[in-house]
């Protein structure tokens, strides 16, 4: 032990007081520098750091060596495609980030594969040229690609592979003999042997034409399977190999190009034993798959008990899903080349070579009700028969087909339905787009503001002036008259801390007064009354109201609907504007722009709403605001004689009451809450609800119906079971839906609520604020509740509520949310697609 010793020297006086002060004495000489004390025996050596990656200095915590790779394949003869007897050669350069070679011995994963032509239908991978083993019983499982480390060749003699001194890896094909003209691609798959590093890179080459082909996603580099499963922020891509599994961090790399990469796995005759179209058709109708997985001897597949995971995939193009081909398919030959395989794994019921369905296809009632015969459902198809079991229509029958050659005859691409043909466009033809008129709202404005430059005021009537037509730019006169027509008005704001303002909404043609100007187009509609000085109360609560609409941007939300009938369906056309204007102080305007309507149709094609009657994303927030709550007790629903046929009756949760006091029970009526609490703030709830399958459900802990997972009451106290949806990529790339908006700013010009002026720039920074309204949404656990409660204090003078998340999670701070949910760097595996 060290001791410190401590030497106190202390003076006294001896004289009882004080006399005057003498004069200052004269300056004395200075003292002589002492001597250099001398220095301490060394200190004893430090233990020896980490030793750092091989090959490579300077790296951060966290980094890794890296690993990228290079092919690129030889120029054919004719400068345009090789043709028969040529060889190709293959050339790869794998390196870490510093430019030293990776040997394929020191990695844990170096694949050569090659597969084509691009055709769904006939890629297959190119095992002559490859020179491979095709036997998928191989003791070392390298058949349909070689293993650059160890290769077998199924011809040793040829010596395809060699190396360079300086690791330079040269892989020449075999001679092309009779494979298929077209474009063809090989690829190299690698990943370090800690699986961290991975990447897979590709190259095009022609055989036997110059004539490339599409792939039919798209281009590879804007390939449309992105628009929904590219992170902004990892920049990696979503699909079934990302997820850990197999691999402990996931096989990214595998997922990084699709579907360019896919394809050479996932072939006709492929290292996998189901092709691409059957993996990617299934999976994205997986929850309407009627025998998922089944063995198809029709078309030459065995059974794939991996279908049965996805069946809790909804594919998210509104309206009507899966029939949305184009949302994935940028050419058409999703209707000009029907095809057993593509269209029956899809329609996964039908057995083409038995003329089966199973299990049939139901169809529903007839009209007049129950059906006994086959004749009463010949409405409903030539093949449609009647179930007397349970007096439902069916279709359980097929043609036999052993080829694809008829299947255009009875389903060509275009055209009318006729008692013997069913066009593919007409099967998946989507009503809202094909049969509607395409509603535009135009030239949009308002005024009645009697504040400086035409601010409002509350107790001003304010105007709506717009003009409503068309696609093709025809005015349409008869909004008013035409009962099809539906005018509506909301009213909400301010945009940093929406409430709902004016509307439930509004009915403008029997609320207000609608007039039309034929001489401009334009329609003009007086709100029903003033601004009110405060808020609506949030829907289905409690809460009190604001009580003062205090100043800044606020937002009225015009949409028209008109319903138009197709046989026995109803679809809604949909027209939208947002109109931002200043209330009290003549301040800059600035919009609600936490989210953004491109980024939800990124996905969601056109996201959609309430029967399809509102179509605007950045408006959702002026009813969905805080402290809203979805419907609860005494929330009518369906019309109903006994309580039997409420839905929710059997579950103990609605009863059929006496709504018009004439004692009848005519009306079903919510009697115990069955999800309470069930918040619809916009952000709590948009949050929660792609996030549903994997949520910890602690907020739902009391739910009647399926405790524990997200579930809704909404109309006519419809029960909507959220529990299967799932983000389509990691959810913590916050910035898929926070996009930024761009554009100029500065100080007089701000950005718009939840951006940001960096460099004159607006960037999204919505996401990076924290607070308990929205983190719970997401990190739902019941210590994620406690940690929030504890970190919450309530001034016992006014009473307000202070939330310290800023503290540990606000920018810069150790937790903050961006580093919470940075995944990039260093790479952070997704959560499994399955709650454990």
């Amino acid at each position: 032990m060290t001791h410190l010793r401590i030497v106190i020297v202390a003076g006294f006086a001896l004289c009882a007081c004080e006399g005057p002060a003498g004069p200052q004495g004269p300056k004395g000489d200075p003292g002589t520098p002492g001597n250099s004390g001398e220095g301490g025996p060394p200190g004893p050596t430090g233990d020896a750091g980490p030793p750092g990656p091989a090959g490579c200095d300077g790296l951060a915590a966290g980094q890794t060596a890296g690993l990228m790779a290079q092919l690129t394949v030889s120029a054919p003869a004719n400068g345009m495609f090789f043709v028969a007897g040529e060889r190709p050669e293959l050339v790869i350069h794998l390196t870490d980030h510093c430019g030293r070679v990776w040997q394929p011995a020191r990695l844990g994963t170096a694949n050569l594969y090659v597969a084509g032509p691009r055709d769904a239908h006939e890629t297959r991978t190119a095992s002559k040229l490859l020179n491979c083993i095709t036997d998928r019983t191989a003791a070392d499982r390298q058949h349909h690609t070689i293993y650059l480390a160890s290769p077998h060749l199924a011809d040793p003699s040829q010596n395809n592979l060699s190396t360079d001194a300086d690791g330079t890896i040269h892989f020449r094909l075999s001679a092309i003999t009779d494979e298929m003209a077209g474009t063809y691609t090989a690829g190299v798959w690698a990943k370090s042997t800690d699986e961290l590093d991975q990447v897979f890179e590709l190259v095009d080459f022609q055989i036997g034409t110059a004539d490339v082909d599409d792939y039919i996603s798209g281009p590879q580099a804007s390939s449309t399977c992105y628009a929904c499963h590219k992170g902004p922020l990892s920049g990696k891509s979503y699909e079934a190999h990302i997820f850990p599994g197999f691999s402990p961090f996931g096989n990214y790399a595998l997922d990084a190009l699709p579907i360019a990469d896919c394809k050479l796995c996932h072939n006709a005759d492929g290292y996998s034993l189901n092709p691409l179209v059957r993996k990617v058709h299934a999976v994205h109708r997986g929850e309407h798959l009627l025998n998922p997985g089944a063995a198809h001897p029709d078309y030459g597949l065995g059974a794939d008990p991996t279908a049965a995971e996805f069946t809790d995939v909804a594919f998210p193009s509104m309206p009507n899903g899966e029939k949305d081909c184009v949302a994935c398919h940028a050419t058409d030959s999703w209707k000009a080349e029907p095809r057993r395989l593509s269209c029956g794994t899809c329609h996964d019921s039908v057995f083409f070579d038995t003329g089966t369905l199973q299990p049939p296809r139901v169809l529903g009632q007839p009209t007049g009700g129950p059906c006994t015969q086959d004749a009463q459902c010949s409405g409903l198809g030539a093949l449609a028969s009647c179930n007397t079991t349970t007096g439902l229509c069916q279709r359980a029958q097929h043609p036999i087909q052993s080829d694809d050659d008829q299947c255009a005859t009875c389903h060509p691409a275009d055209g009318t339905p006729t008692v013997t043909t069913m066009p593919v466009a007409a099967a998946h033809e989507i009503y809202q787009r094909t049969r509607t008129r395409g509603l535009r709202l135009l030239e949009v404005a308002l005024s009645g503001g009697s504040g400086p430059s035409g601010t409002f005021r509350v107790g001003d009537v304010p105007t709506l002036t717009f003009k409503l037509t068309d696609a093709a730019g025809t005015v349409i006169t008869d909004l008013r008259t035409n009962a099809a027509l539906s005018p509506n008005l909301l009213v909400g704001g301010p945009t940093d801390d929406r409430q709902r303002v004016i509307g439930n909404p509004v009915p403008m043609k029997t609320q207000g007064t609608l007039s039309f100007d034929a001489s401009s187009g334009h329609y003009n509609y007086t709100f029903p009354g003033p601004i009110p000085a405060g808020a609506l109360q949030p829907f289905n609560s409690t809460a009190p109201a604001r009580a003062s609409n205090r100043d800044g941007t606020y937002t009225a939300w015009l949409y028209v609907n008109e319903t138009i009938s197709v046989g026995a369906t109803q679809v809604r056309d949909d027209a939208n504007a947002l109109i931002d204007f200043k209330l009290g102080a003549d301040q800059p305007l600035q919009p609600r722009q936490v989210i953004a309507q491109v980024a939800c149709d990124s996905c969601h094609v056109r996201v959609q709403a309430h029967g399809g009657t509102r179509q605007a994303a950045e408006g959702c927030s002026i009813c969905h605001t805080q402290g809203a709550l979805d419907r609860a007790v005494g929330a009518r629903g369906l019309s109903c004689m006994a309580s039997a046929q409420c839905p929710g009756a059997a579950a103990g949760w609605e009863a059929c009451q006496d709504t018009n006091g004439d004692g009848i029970a005519d009306t079903c009526v919510i009697t115990v809450d069955p999800t309470p609490g069930a918040s619809i703030d916009f952000s709590q709830m948009i949050h929660a609800i792609h996030l549903a399958r994997v949520r910890d459900g602690f907020a739902e802990r009391a739910n009647l119906v399926d405790p524990g997972h997200l579930s809704f009451v909404g109309f006519r106290n419809t029960l909507l079971s959220f529990a299967e949806v799932l983000f389509p990529m990691d959810i913590r790339n916050c910035s898929k839906c926070h996009v930024d908006v761009g554009g100029t700013c500065s100080a007089s010009a701000p950005c718009g609520i939840g951006q940001e002026c960096v460099g004159g720039t607006c960037r999204n920074r919505a996401w990076h604020a924290p607070s308990t309204r929205v983190c719970l949404s997401c990190h739902d656990a019941d210590d994620s509740f406690g940690h929030a409660a504890l970190m919450t204090y309530t001034d016992p003078v006014s009473g307000s509520v202070i939330e310290t998340c800023e503290v540990c999670h606000g920018r810069g701070a150790d937790f903050s949310v961006a580093k919470v949910h940075d995944i990039a760097s260093p790479y952070r595996p997704p959560y499994p697609r399955k709650k454990e």
